[in-house]
């Protein structure tokens, strides 16, 4: 099994319809953890992306768009 590869700040925030600068507020929160991915660090796991929405189904809403795998 693949994994899907990581988001750049600039692609989640994208998904979640916001300025780069918030999404590294999140991060700087806590509300969503990075990896490094080489020589690339800051690279947001798609998997923490969809538990971040989890937990904040208003941001789903926003995004405007489902990360749910279809079964």
């Amino acid at each position: 099994m693949e994994w899907p590869a990581p988001l750049t700040v600039s692609e989640v925030a994208a998904e979640l319809r916001c300025s780069d600068d918030e999404v590294r507020a999140l991060i700087r929160e806590g509300e969503l953890r990075t990896a490094a991915c080489g020589i690339r660090p800051g690279l947001v796991p798609r998997h923490q992306l969809d538990d971040y929405l989890r937990r904040h189904p208003a941001r789903r809403a926003d995004a405007g768009r489902s990360t749910r795998v279809p079964d």
